[in-house]
């Protein structure tokens, strides 16, 4: 096993231990929109396709019509598997949806000694005697409505599942809240508590944790320059367990409503990224340079998204 799975695989592991309970939700912080990577994150109040199911659920009631997104990102240097699936449907004054998010790290090879007493030698090589996989998967369901022409709301209910390379699994489930007002037409302002309720999650080992809420609020103001526009967006993050403060900042130019340049700053780490649409279809490319800082170690997200309107 090479030194980097070796690093990924440890932390991801972090929350299977009783003292990790701070890094509990780590895991669904790697975003699921390569637009939102490219703005730097600040999107929890401009975020304009199903990803607003994960940044700011009160956002799916402004879109037109239904869609569907697909995230898929092969993080830290092609271990994890980053994926994210969405769908919503808007209708009048609210807005149901859909969401799966997953991370993966396939065929882990566990390996130990024929003679666990004796150090490592020409006649004890380790061998693989079990491959494992580690998934982390959250269903969300959502709902959305609008109260006014300026105030709308938004929430999730999700359920948690983590399988951690055979050391155990566990369940959980969670409560997430958005609110967007626009005061002024091209003025927006995003609010969204992730894990509103303190989101528990239940060891097979017995032991318990919980994933604590997490606060963003943010503010986007467009410009718009004939057939074009250029947004610009700042964030607040504010990790309530720690009381850790991050501001994230993020640009988007739109050439004709067909061809996009991003350009953001997550946690002190430059982003940017591209898109394109055409007709009902859009893609986007995000790069982050430090999407987990606490894991720089093991390589740069890069994340590849598309979707479609009908």
């Amino acid at each position: 096993m090479t030194l980097i799975k070796k690093l990924l695989i440890l932390y991801l592991s972090i929350t299977a231990s009783l003292q990790a309970t701070r890094y509990a939700g780590d895991f669904e912080l790697l975003g699921t929109s390569a637009r939102a990577i490219g703005m730097g994150s600040a999107v929890v109040a401009v975020t304009s396709d199903p990803s607003a199911i994960y940044y700011n659920p009160a956002l799916s009631v402004y879109h037109r019509r239904r869609a569907v997104l697909l995230m898929h990102s092969e993080d830290f240097s092609g271990l994890l598997n980053h994926n994210y699936l969405a769908i919503s449907f808007p209708a009048d004054r609210q807005a149901i949806g859909a969401a799966l998010l997953h991370n993966g790290i396939p065929d882990i090879k566990l390996t130990a000694l024929p003679h666990p007493d004796s150090p490592p030698g020409e006649n004890n090589r380790p061998y693989v005697y079990k491959t494992v996989n580690a998934n982390q998967v959250i269903t969300y369901f959502s709902f959305a409505r609008r109260l006014s022409t300026v105030w709308a709301v938004g929430g999730n209910a999700k359920i948690i599942y983590q399988e951690l390379g055979g050391t155990g699994y566990c369940v959980g489930a969670g409560i997430d809240a958005g609110m967007h007002f626009t005061p002024i037409r091209t003025v927006d302002i995003g609010l969204c508590i992730r894990n509103l309720s303190t989101a528990p999650l239940f060891w097979s080992t017995g032991t318990r944790e919980a994933i604590y809420p997490q606060l963003a609020i943010g503010l986007g103001k467009k410009f718009n320059l004939g057939r074009d526009y250029l947004l610009c967006a700042i964030q607040v993050e504010a990790l309530l367990e720690d009381r850790q403060f991050h501001t994230n900042i993020g640009a988007e130019y739109s050439l004709r409503n067909v061809l996009f340049a991003r350009l953001g700053v997550y946690r002190n780490n430059l982003s940017f990224g591209l898109g394109a649409r055409f007709k009902n279809f859009h893609v986007d490319y995000g790069y982050a340079s430090g999407t987990a800082p606490d894991a720089r170690e093991l390589g740069t997200p890069q994340q590849i998204s598309g979707g479609v309107e009908f």
